[in-house]
């Protein structure tokens, strides 16, 4: 036994008494000749991830000492072991301090090297697994990766290797991705292709841009992606995570995705449809890939529909309207252009569980709306009244049908009921008056009640959910500027960007605005980029000019490679609301 298991009994390591371990007749039985062997299973069951650090570096340690002994089943096994301990040790699920454990996953990634020229590919894949997520600094494993990937004909365990080639050459602080990685670039696997770009972007390559070749071939049809099932959701999840890390991904990236949407592994393609689903404009060259009569129906094809939405290709419409009840399809936006075909899909929706969506959908429509109005009044007696007066504000002129409703909820006269199908009433004041209120400006142009529900509000102090009526009263609402200067330095920031937009929108002063709206920009300089930066770079665009402290933070965030927020769809609505924000300042 090692050196720790001379130190310290198996039955201390296992907790049990003393005879009672199971651990060392396993190992025996890994390497017993004949029919005696035990199989990896009956061993691999006993591990578990909740095993203590000390039982696991002495388990592994033996496991190495007799590697060459094991079977195929048991070489792939320890290897497997290997790298998951490597990645519980470095996501912090393993205690970094526990004696001897960096130690025996080096020493394992080691034996994964003298493994990766195997007659199994299934061991070498494994093998280069483990290399890839121990990424020990050691330049005899790269040369072992170097030396096997020039040999290797196994596309999936080829690209295998060069991504732990690209882990390693990172470890050794690798400046520039080295030339060898090049004749992959153009292999005629996508799977191999994205590896050898991640490996270059592992080891040193900042960033990479598709060719024109690749985008004038984005429409053919994607190459299948082949070795096992697990190398192949590997592929498509490595593909996924490129695409929503960078901006500009190697070419096949995409190929790679798509390839994955009709995989015969059912976890391969879910990935590949969720990926899809938020592809965002970068899947415009790959449109006509994803018509959903490609593919089968159900929430797999309802996936590829957002996606086609996403890029706002009209062909998504009429999948829409067949599957609008679907889980799978629900959003938050839609279109207005849309609004004509869609509606009478959404207005079956109102009344039943997806109401505050469908209002959502609505209120962002605007005046495209207005054919809902008497739908949108019949809710103003219900528990859905805010969000509906708050569509139908959104409506304008078009809604004065239902300006009666309004007032009355304005007034306190009519109080929504609280249930559905309930005669049971808000025994005080509707939290929505001030909503009702601002919804009756909009429809009749008359700020007497919307002034009314401020005066009202400012008793009691004022907060964040007027501060957006206020801001859009602008100068009618002057008179309230002095209640509104304290909430700038509020403690909570929804609180202070409002404050402020209002405050521009009362005063004029832009300076005071933008000196209380830029500090709330920060969350830029660590990549992120929530609904409340969002409405900041609004708020900036529109104050105009005199926000021209902001632009080269805005600037940086246009000619950024890194996606902000780790998602497409995200990142693609920053830099849209960015652009606009910097052509209304210059």
């Amino acid at each position: 036994m090692s050196a720790m298991g001379a130190e310290t009994p198996w039955h201390v390591l296992e907790k049990v008494s003393e005879g009672q371990e199971e651990i060392p007749g396993l190992l025996r039985g890994l390497v017993t000749p004949g029919s005696g062997r035990v199989p990896w299973s009956a061993f691999d069951h006993r591990l578990r991830w909740t095993d203590p650090p000390e039982l696991v570096v002495a388990v592994l340690r033996r496991l190495l000492d007799v590697f060459v002994q094991l079977d195929e089943a048991g070489r792939t096994g320890v290897l497997d072991l290997v790298a998951a301990r490597a990645v519980m040790l470095r996501v912090g699920a393993l205690r970094a301090e526990a004696p001897g454990m960096r130690e025996v996953l080096v020493d394992g990634q080691r034996a994964a090297a003298r493994l990766l020229a195997d007659g199994s590919a299934e061991v070498r894949s494994c093998a280069a697994r483990a290399i890839e997520q121990v990424r020990a600094a050691d330049p005899g494993t790269l040369e072992a990766l170097r030396r096997q990937a020039t040999v290797e004909a196994d596309p999936a365990t080829l690209g295998r290797h060069l991504i732990a080639a690209g882990e390693v050459l990172a470890a050794l602080g690798a400046s520039r991705p080295p030339g060898w990685l090049d004749p992959w670039l153009d292999h005629s696997d996508p799977h191999v292709r994205l590896a050898a770009r991640s490996a270059r972007l592992t080891s040193g390559e900042v960033t990479a841009t598709t060719s024109p070749a690749a985008t004038a071939t984005a429409t053919a049809t994607a190459a299948p992606l082949t070795g096992s099932p697990d190398a192949r959701r590997a592929a498509v999840e490595g593909a996924g995570a490129r695409l929503c890390t960078w901006r500009n991904t190697p070419a096949g990236t995409w190929e790679t995705v798509l390839a994955g949407l009709s995989d015969d592994d059912l976890l391969t393609s879910h990935e590949a449809h969720r990926i899809v689903a938020r592809g965002g404009s970068s899947l415009a060259p790959y449109a006509d890939l994803l018509v959903p009569d490609r593919w089968r129906a159900g929430e797999r094809a309802d996936h590829l529909v957002r996606g086609l939405m996403g890029i706002g290709d009209a062909r998504a419409l009429p999948w829409y309207l067949k599957r609008a009840d679907s889980y799978w399809m629900e959003v938050e936006s839609l279109p207005a252009e849309w609004a004509q075909s869609v509606l009478p899909a959404l207005l079956v929706q109102v009344g039943g569980p997806r109401t505050e969506r469908v209002l959502r959908i609505l209120t962002g429509w605007g005046p495209a709306a207005a054919p809902a109005v008497p739908h949108l009044t019949g809710l103003l007696d219900t528990p859905h009244a805010r969000a509906a007066a708050g569509a139908l504000g959104r409506i304008g002129p078009a809604a004065v049908d239902a300006a009666g409703l309004l007032a009355a909820l304005a007034k306190g006269g009519l109080r929504p009921r609280r249930f559905a199908g309930s005669e049971h009433r808000e025994p005080r004041r509707w939290h929505g008056v001030q909503t009702a209120a601002w919804a009756y400006w909009r429809v009749t142009g008359d700020p007497g009640l919307a002034l009314d529900a401020l005066e009202a509000a400012t008793r009691g102090g004022l907060a964040r959910p007027v501060l957006s009526h206020l801001c859009e009263l602008g100068p009618l609402a002057a008179g309230y500027a002095d209640a509104l200067r304290p909430l700038l330095g509020s403690l909570g920031e929804w609180t202070r960007v409002g404050a402020a937009e209002a405050w521009w929108r009362l005063t004029g002063d832009a300076e005071t605005a933008v000196a209380a709206l830029l500090p709330e920009l920060h969350p830029l300089s660590e990549q992120r980029a929530g609904p409340l930066v969002l409405r900041v770079v609004t708020a900036l665009g529109v104050i105009g000019r005199p926000a021209a402290a902001a632009v080269p933070l805005l600037t940086e965030v246009i000619v950024a490679e890194r996606r902000y927020g780790g998602d497409i769809l995200h990142d693609e609505e920053l830099c849209r609301v960015v652009r606009t924000a910097l052509a209304a300042i210059d």
